[in-house]
């Protein structure tokens, strides 16, 4: 872990970022993703104190534009996720309106609007059904009832309303409450198509399950609210666990994970891993691209060890970026790791104020480097070399690889095998003749005999005289 962690401050002063741009003039708030336009690349949608949203959408080659604003307010989520409430295929945008009336009273109404084969209109809306004393505070989205429609949870005054999406067009307040403040989102915890209903109080984790509000399904102790709800198959052994974060809205956070054990018994995995800084923000992610969701906190990521589900205790940046000289881990900022450039992985993307709302982006090469230009999607050879041919087959492979090489002169060649974190996990030494093909067979294992991780591996040869190429494979 040392050298990895060298290794990753070497590259942190190797790269600077390059693209950004202003999203707005108010001040952020959130920053939620989707592929809006149904193009197949992810559309950005930034959320602002000033109740309006800014729409980008992507290019397709690492860059945005086509900006276009929405009157009406979103919060932070914990997910950054859209909504397709009407069911049509399209992420629809909502968020909460302000109407004032003729005699100057004003309303808080939360707004859906329709997302009509990627363009968005003001007049093409739908507005939920008043409730008492409607604020934006908070609102949890998911299919309750399991009919394919997602329904609507909104707290206020300690009290979570819920309203019931019939078919897309119209929604109803059922009447149905719960008490209580608390952190909450609705989830699938046993992939039977209805999203059952955690809520987070300063004693439990209550979760509920269709149709019954009034009394928990399962109840799990913890010792304060949960920022972060997540059912994942952490371990991948194909059981959805809960993931939770705690944090003390402040400067101490905790990680929990309940291991689905099967038949609704869960093994609670307290306190693994903690961090001094807020975790209010986030994100589970496979940037590593072993297999495993990693913690991803800003430009900060805590890389899974599937044994024992071990977090390393200390972050560390693992992005090679230049962060922006002014506070960001404070509400008024948002993050995301998706596929800017459509390479096939996770790019960072940041917003912040300064001068107006700022939108950056650190491309993502596949290799650990974050750099300052988009990467060309299915580039093969990372490290091109004439005076050596390199080729891998199959590729992906699942068992075995075989790796041949042609070099333009003789001498001793070192092939070296990293996983996608730098980690060395094979090495090979051969003396190898000009213009005579070599051939290995690399079976998936470490030095050890171990078995490596589902993911992305580099093949590196290194030349006597320090001239090298490199190659992407896969392990499916």
């Amino acid at each position: 872990m040392k050298h990895f962690i060298v290794l990753l401050m070497l590259l942190m002063g190797s790269s600077i970022y390059c693209y950004q741009i202003t999203v707005g003039h108010f001040m952020p708030r959130a920053l939620f993703s989707d592929d809006l336009d149904r193009d197949g690349d992810i559309d950005l949608v930034v959320a602002t104190s000033n109740y309006i949203v800014y729409i980008l959408y992507n290019n397709g080659d690492g860059t945005y534009n086509n900006i276009f604003s929405l009157p009406v307010g979103k919060k932070k989520s914990s997910t950054n996720k859209l909504y397709d409430f009407d069911n049509d295929g399209w992420t629809d945008i909502n968020g909460f309106i302000e109407i004032t009336d003729e005699y100057g009273n004003t309303q808080t109404k939360l707004r859906i609007y329709l997302n009509n084969s990627g363009v968005f209109n003001e007049n093409d809306y739908i507005d939920l059904p008043s409730m008492p004393q409607l604020d934006a505070l908070c609102v949890l989205y998911g299919d309750w009832n399991g009919d394919d429609y997602t329904d609507v949870l909104v707290w206020d005054d300690d009290m979570y309303y819920m309203v019931q999406n019939n078919g897309g067009v119209f929604f109803t307040a059922t009447g149905e409450t719960i008490a209580g403040m608390g952190f909450g989102a609705f989830r699938d915890l046993d992939s039977d198509g209805s999203a059952e209903l955690f809520i987070s109080t300063s004693e439990d984790l209550r979760i509920y399950k269709y149709p019954d509000l009034a009394s928990p399904f399962l109840n799990f102790p913890n010792n304060g609210y949960l920022r972060t709800i997540e059912t994942e198959d952490m371990d991948l052994d194909g059981d959805l666990d809960i993931f939770t974060s705690f944090c003390d809205g402040n400067s101490y956070s905790e990680v929990y994970i309940y291991e689905n054990i099967g038949n609704y018994n869960y093994l609670a995995h307290n306190s693994i891993y903690y961090d001094q800084r807020d975790l209010d923000g986030v994100l589970l992610k496979d940037l590593t691209s072993d297999g495993y969701l990693d913690i991803l906190n800003y430009a900060y990521v805590s890389p899974y060890n599937p044994i024992g589900f071990d977090y390393p205790f200390d972050l560390f940046y693992f992005l090679s970026v230049s962060m922006p000289a002014c506070t960001i881990y404070e509400q008024f900022s948002g993050f995301d790791y998706i596929d800017v450039d459509n390479n096939g992985f996770l790019d960072f993307v940041l917003i912040w104020l300064g001068n107006g709302i700022q939108l950056r982006v650190y491309y993502n090469d596949g290799m650990g480097n974050f750099s300052d230009n988009p990467i060309v999607a299915n580039e093969d050879e990372l490290i091109p070399n004439p005076e050596i041919e390199l080729t891998a087959y199959p590729n992906p492979f699942v068992e075995k690889v075989n790796i041949e090489y042609t070099p333009s002169t003789t001498e001793d060649m070192v092939l070296n095998i990293y996983n996608i974190k730098g980690q060395k996990v094979r090495s090979y030494h051969k003396t190898a003749k000009a213009d005579e093909s070599q051939h290995l067979q690399w079976d998936g294992n470490d030095e050890n005999g171990r078995t490596v991780s589902k993911g992305i591996y580099i093949c590196n040869i290194h030349t006597a005289d320090n001239k090298k190429i490199s190659k992407k494979i896969v392990k499916m």
